[in-house]
């Protein structure tokens, strides 16, 4: 349930990138427009869908969810083959700056909204209300946790809660939270969530039983923050892996390309934007790639071998920007700059123009791994409608096991 699509290593066949396509958010900050790529040529398809300047996007199986975000306050559904046509449009609430959005099933999935101190649940196929759930136990003193980004593991739904005190500039409070919800209850865990290592979560993404962050703390010091992982599964933090003084800038988006392997957009003290590979096995980080700009980079996004790196150009040359697509095994620049009508500040990956899913894709990633078997190995022998491959409509058992052997391997 992540914009971001990966691939894991190793795989025996060649990957076929033109069975996927990407789905791109544009904006100049004052308007916004959805596009596609194709990736077998690396060619966009521009001004699909008008949506807001400020938003993002998730890819589950067959759909494609923008979330607009402050301002509008609404969520798009769409279908990977006419993007150009929502399925349905559905409010989050007047002023609620929806963040992110993670599915318990095909028909209950969570909000995190920005500017409200209730997670929001909804049916996502109507975008009906399903009720909320109370998160001001984590509130700082401005009233509000600041909840973000989104995972979900096993009968868990676990809520980065940035806590910044937006009466003083959105500064950092004394620690940044991670709220879990039994989805079983929709009832917090307890009121004391798991206390993160660094403050300030701006990006995310789940492997299996662990949840990478990046934690910026305060933009004007440059050594404060880094990459934390949360383990879902214990509940509990292994604190910052990597931190900003090995990444060398403040952190920003994050994409995995392996359990332990991934990629950080990193700012330096002349706000230059750069992209660097780090292991949070060894603690080491690369050199920058080459062949960017420097300027702005909202975000990336990795497939397989590849990392798309949304670059929106230096401040003194902003045509300088576009997608640049880049080998992970050797960083060899593989095409781009790619044009957009509007700048690239979002990215999301889906199979082929039919939008196809494997029921056993538990992340998203067009494989089913052994991230996947992590997933459903977490929540085998409890009721969640995500897992359950049989349709029984009971505990995920050995027969839902079988039919996940039988699509072990398997790519979209």
């Amino acid at each position: 349930a992540n914009a971001i699509g990966f691939v894991e290593d190793g795989l025996d066949t060649p990957f076929d990138f033109g069975a996927y396509d990407a789905v791109v958010l544009t904006t100049d900050f004052s308007t916004g427009s959805l596009s596609t790529l194709d990736l077998s040529i690396n060619t966009a398809t521009d001004d699909l869908l008008s949506i807001h300047s400020d938003a993002s996007i998730r890819v589950r199986g067959d759909r494609v969810y923008v979330i607009n975000r402050l301002g509008q306050d609404n969520i798009i559904v769409l279908d990977p083959s006419d993007l150009a046509t929502p399925l349905t449009q559905f409010s989050t609430g007047n002023g609620t700056n929806p963040h992110d959005i993670a599915f318990a099933s095909d028909t209950k999935a969570y909000v995190s909204r920005y500017a409200s101190d209730h997670l929001l649940i909804v049916d996502p196929t109507t975008g009906d209300s399903l009720g909320t759930v109370d998160l001001s136990a984590f509130a700082d003193t401005d009233g509000l946790p600041e909840a973000s980004q989104l995972a979900l593991y096993g009968d868990h739904l676990f809520v980065a809660c940035q806590r910044l005190d937006r009466d003083n500039s959105f500064a950092p409070t004394d620690a940044s939270i991670i709220a879990v919800v039994d989805i079983t209850t929709d009832q917090l865990v307890d009121t004391n969530g798991i206390a993160m290592t660094g403050k300030n979560p701006i990006s995310a993404q789940q492997r299996g039983d662990k949840w990478i962050i990046t934690t910026v703390n305060t933009f004007t010091d440059l050594t404060d923050g880094g990459i934390e992982v949360i383990d879902l599964g214990a509940r509990e933090t292994e604190g910052i892996l990597v931190d900003e003084s090995t990444i060398g800038g403040n952190v920003g988006g994050i994409a995995m390309v392996s359990d332990s392997r991934g990629y950080v957009v990193v700012s330096d003290a002349t706000f230059a934007n750069f992209v660097k590979r780090f292991d949070l096995i060894t603690k080491s980080v690369s050199d920058p790639l080459d062949n960017l700009s420097g300027g702005y980079t909202p975000s990336i996004g990795v497939l397989e071998n590849r990392i798309y790196v949304l670059d929106q150009g230096s401040f003194s040359d902003p045509g300088s920007g576009g997608i640049r697509v880049f080998d992970t095994d050797d960083h060899t620049l593989v095409a781009g700059p790619l044009a957009t009508s509007l700048p690239a500040n979002a990215i999301g990956f889906v199979g082929g123009s039919t939008g196809a899913s494997l029921a056993s894709d538990f992340d998203g990633s067009g494989v089913v791994d052994f991230t996947d078997f992590l997933l459903f190995a977490g929540v085998f022998g409890t009721t969640n409608a995500s897992y359950d491959l049989d349709g029984s409509g009971g505990p995920i058992d050995f027969n839902d096991f079988l039919v996940f052997a039988g699509q072990f391997g398997m790519s979209r």
